[in-house]
């Protein structure tokens, strides 16, 4: 469950960036982010994970949140299973260590994200395609119920698109998970998720998909 009540997002010592958002997401909602470049799509998602403050207003999230951003970590000498299981490390207690359940767990998010042919490669290797994979995985195998994802198909090919927007699906609708998805993709937006957050004017508005129209942008 995602809660956000009254919400002024953006940055100290000037105007909100959007302004009085009122919105919830269930448990198992799938909801899709849109709007141009520049109208704060990120700064609410980085807000709702606590990476900058709110100005103002109510957020209720769960204690646990995976969270996917468009930079991608630059760690040369790190493969793409370990940085799959890295997004384990939160439920290793006080001494880190990852154990055989963990990997496990992380295998299980390379296979469902289609990466296994990969995941022995470094991540220096890699397409920046590849990576964004990479680090859907890693969230993935956190297992946090809320998972948002900042432009996760930026580099990926329209069949990858399609077959990340049918992953998430499934997560949200059959593993309970909530995700908030923020995208240019607005026709494969439309007819996958259960609801479009539409941010304009500095305002954000919550759209049935069928309901939507592109020229709302």
């Amino acid at each position: 469950m995602l809660q956000l009540g009254d919400l002024n997002i953006g940055y100290n010592d000037s105007a909100p960036v959007v302004s009085a958002i009122d919105a919830e997401l269930s448990d198992g909602c799938f909801c899709c982010l849109l709007g141009r470049n520049g109208s704060g799509k990120s700064t609410l998602l980085r807000t709702i994970a606590g990476l900058q403050h709110p100005l103002s207003g109510t957020i209720v999230r769960p204690d646990s949140i995976s969270i996917v951003l468009t930079e991608i970590p630059d760690l040369h000498n790190t493969r793409v299973r370990e940085m799959v299981a890295y997004g384990r490390l939160s439920h290793t207690g006080i001494w880190g260590r990852l154990h055989d359940e963990d990997y496990a767990l992380a295998d299980e998010a390379i296979r469902m994200v289609g990466i296994q042919d990969i995941a022995h490669r470094l991540l220096s290797t890699l397409s920046d395609g590849e990576k964004q994979k990479t680090m859907i995985a890693r969230a993935i195998a956190q297992q946090s119920p809320l998972l948002l994802l900042d432009e996760p198909s930026a580099f990926l090919d329209y069949p990858s698109r399609r077959e990340l927007m049918h992953l998430l699906q499934d997560l949200a609708h059959n593993h309970k998970k909530t995700i908030l998805l923020s995208t240019h993709d607005v026709e494969l937006a439309a007819a996958s998720a259960d609801i479009l957050w539409i941010i304009n004017d500095q305002t954000m508005v919550k759209k049935n998909p069928q309901d939507f129209c592109p020229e709302e942008l």
